[in-house]
C-alpha cells in the first residue's frame, strides 16, 4: 500500500474518532457543542469518514492484488 494512501486512511479514521467523541459529548450535554452542530451531525459525519476509509482501503487492496 502506498504511503500516501495509508496516510489518508489514517486521517479518515482519526477524523471519524474525533467526530464520534464530539458527538458523544454533545449527546451527553443535550445541546449543540462546538460549531453549533447537533450530536446527530457529528455521528453521521463519522459514519461517512469510516465509509470513505473502507472504500479507499478496499481499492488499494484490489490494486495491489492486480499487480
Amino acid at each position: 500500500m502506498h504511503k500516501a494512501m495509508k496516510g489518508i486512511l489514517d486521517l479518515f479514521i482519526i477524523v471519524a474518532a474525533l467526530s464520534i467523541i464530539l458527538g458523544i459529548i454533545s449527546r451527553i450535554l443535550l445541546k449543540p457543542f462546538p460549531f453549533g452542530l447537533e450530536a446527530q451531525a457529528y455521528l453521521q459525519f463519522s459514519q461517512a469518514m469510516l465509509l470513505f476509509a473502507i472504500a479507499v482501503g478496499i481499492r488499494e487492496l484490489l490494486r495491489t492484488k492486480e499487480k
